[in-house]
């Protein structure tokens, strides 16, 4: 039916002027939809009567109306006309009117006068939504368009050339065919008319290639797809016609017979099983010539597939690390990705016994400096520096050391001392030797840098006590060296003059210059610090700190002393929950953090107030308290 509703969108909008009404029949014919019902044609019948110039015929066609078509939704089609008829032949048809996805029929009738071929056209009116308007807008201009149903007449005394064969042919939407395997036969029976005196066949494809018979006999060997002509010819070859037909050919299967076989079932752990691929593959009774695809599971009875334990070779060889019983798996087939799926597999159970090797041998040992890494385990030195290996491996009869860019290169001994005189990157081996032919290696990486600076950083403020306001100038008094050498490079610094607060690195609060000063507009109590490195300060660069804390204190000379007010306390110090805070007179309460940022206000009227400190962060903390008498602050800490 698809390939119906793409045909008959042609006649949705179409112009009636200049065509005839079409006529509704006395007596139309039924609608035959099975058709329709398959997907396999648009309209019923698929095959159309001969029709001979002279030659009284009938015909009835069935067709369907879409229910939507070119973006809009169709309610309803008025069908209109039909063009290119062959000349000699009427039609009417059932209902001019049909709602979407209704049937109607087409009868036609008469004494073809012309031989030809036509390919119907039909005008028809589409109804629907505000969209059908714009579908008729779109093709209003058009002459007609194909339904897809095309007539033939010959003339009187032609041939026709047509043919069956076995196996049957096939429709599709876009063709017919014949549809077999490489290998197999076609049989191929002419059907012409009694106006065919003679035949010819051609094959390409097939075997044989060309006759001459009514009835022949194909076999294709070679997948592909092929088409089959027939040409019939009347006796003195003044009438030919040609019908053909698809012929598909699909490659035979391939027939897989998976099998192997294991050099050794039972081994120590450790030691290495080689397997033998012994499977056979033939496609059509021949060898297959095509490539073949593995996939190996060495546990197929707990399904692992970690790394290491599968394997796409041919002839694999893998090594059981630990006792036990194993069944292997091999799965084969013609396409990479088919090993995965559609495979022919074979499973061993049981195939593979694994036992602890009394004489298992095992390459292990330690490093001075230790290896380090969250990942991968890697030994980091500067050029110059040395590394102390020791050995720690077990079941070793003999030690193979290999130092590879260090002094020196190789060893036997338990313990060796290398010296890494060159920056890279180099890898470091231990070979273990056991009883009989047991061995075991160990590598790591070894990360040789070229030497950095020695930092010793310190700086003195010219003043630690000051009044909100004024400026603290801090000298840089750091040092470095490279290689017991004073540094000559280029050295970056960042200060921090609120280093205690975890808000003490925002813009304003640091400097980068080697000699810093900075003015403090809050009373309280500040840690400073000072970083140094050969690259800028970031946070992927800590460089080297130097932190001095509690090293500032800022004063506001215009409070009183808490000695002139009398009785004031601030409890517990440090905090964890609540901070009670006594004095008399009391009417506000400010907490205020390292930042400056007011944490709380209160307007009291008492002697005696507590406050919650379970929602504060952990941090030091000014507590402003102002009575009758003047203002107050003290520090509090909260833990």
């Amino acid at each position: 039916m698809k390939k119906f509703l793409l045909s008959i969108v042609a006649i949705f909008a179409m112009s009636i002027c200049g065509f005839a009404q079409i006529s509704v029949c006395d007596n139309p014919c039924p609608p035959a939809t099975d058709g329709f019902s398959t997907g396999v044609v648009p309209y019923s019948p698929t095959t159309f009567p001969t029709m001979y110039v002279g030659q009284y015929v009938e015909q009835c066609i069935t067709i369907q109306c879409p229910a939507s078509a070119l973006g809009a939704t169709i309610d309803s089609i008025l069908f209109k006309n039909f063009m290119e008829v062959p000349n000699g032949l009427s039609f009417c048809i059932s209902d001019t009117m049909i709602d979407a996805l209704e049937y109607c029929t087409v009868n036609f009738s008469g004494t073809p006068t012309t031989a030809g071929e036509y390919g119907l056209k039909m005008r028809a009116h589409l109804y629907g939504n505000f969209m059908a308007s714009i579908a008729n807008a779109m093709v209003d201009t058009e002459n007609g368009y194909s339904t897809g149903i095309t007539l033939t007449v010959h003339e009187q005394g032609s041939v026709i050339a047509s043919f069956t064969t076995d196996p049957e042919v096939t429709s599709s939407w876009t063709s017919s065919s014949v549809n077999i395997t490489a290998g197999e036969t076609v049989s191929f029976t002419s059907t012409c008319n009694e106006n065919t005196h003679h035949v010819a066949w051609d094959f390409p494809g097939g075997n044989p290639e060309t006759s001459s018979a009514d009835e022949v006999t194909v076999t294709y060997m070679t997948a592909g797809n092929f088409v089959a002509t027939l040409v019939a010819y009347n006796e003195n070859e003044t009438s030919t016609d040609t019908a053909t037909v698809n012929i598909s050919v699909s490659a035979a299967p391939v027939i897989i017979t998976v099998d192997f076989e294991a050099d050794n079932t039972t081994v120590y752990t450790g030691q290495a099983v080689n397997f033998t691929n012994n499977t056979t593959a033939t496609q059509a009774g021949n060898d297959y010539q095509g490539e073949l695809y593995y996939r190996w599971t060495f546990d197929a009875d707990n399904g692992s597939l970690l790394s290491g334990s599968t394997s796409s070779d041919e002839n694999p060889s893998y090594t059981y690390t630990t006792a036990g019983v194993y069944s292997v798996k091999l799965a084969v087939a013609t396409s990479q990705y088919g090993v995965y799926t559609t495979a022919d597999t074979l499973v061993k159970h049981a195939y593979i016994t694994v036992e602890e090797d009394p004489y298992a041998v095992i390459a292990d040992f330690t490093s001075d400096p230790a290896a380090s890494g969250m990942l991968t385990q890697s030994i980091s030195v500067e050029q110059g520096a040395s590394v102390t290996y020791t050995s720690t491996s077990t079941g070793a009869t003999s030690l193979a050391w290999t130092f590879e860019g260090g002094s020196p290169e190789n060893s036997t001994n338990e313990e060796v001392t290398v010296t890494y005189n060159t920056a890279g990157s180099f890898t470091t081996t231990l070979v273990a030797y056991g009883e009989g032919d047991r061995q075991n290696t160990k590598s790591i990486t070894v990360n040789v840098g070229e030497p950095t600076p020695v930092f010793i950083v310190d700086f003195v403020a010219d003043y630690t006590t000051i009044n909100v306001g004024e400026t603290v100038n801090f000298t840089n008094n750091t040092t470095a060296t490279l290689a017991g050498e004073p540094y000559t490079g280029d050295v970056y610094f960042q200060w921090n003059f609120n280093a205690g607060n975890i808000l003490g690195g925002l813009t304003g609060t640091t400097s980068t210059d080697i000699n810093a000063s900075y003015t403090y507009t809050t009373a309280g109590v500040y840690s400073v610090s000072l970083a140094a490195s050969t690259s800028e300060i970031s946070l992927l660069n800590q460089g080297t700190v130097e932190t001095k804390d509690s090293y500032i204190t800022v004063t506001d000379p215009t409070l009183v002393e808490e000695n002139d007010i009398s009785e004031i306390s601030v409890y517990p110090n440090p905090s964890s929950s609540v901070i009670n805070i006594a004095a008399e007179g009391m009417q506000n309460i400010t907490i205020i953090d390292m930042t400056g940022r007011v944490v709380m206000c209160k307007d009291v009227n008492s002697n005696f107030e507590t406050i919650d400190a379970e929602g504060f962060a952990k941090a030091n903390y000014m507590v402003r308290i102002a009575t009758a008498d003047g203002v107050v602050v003290k520090n509090v800490i909260v833990e």
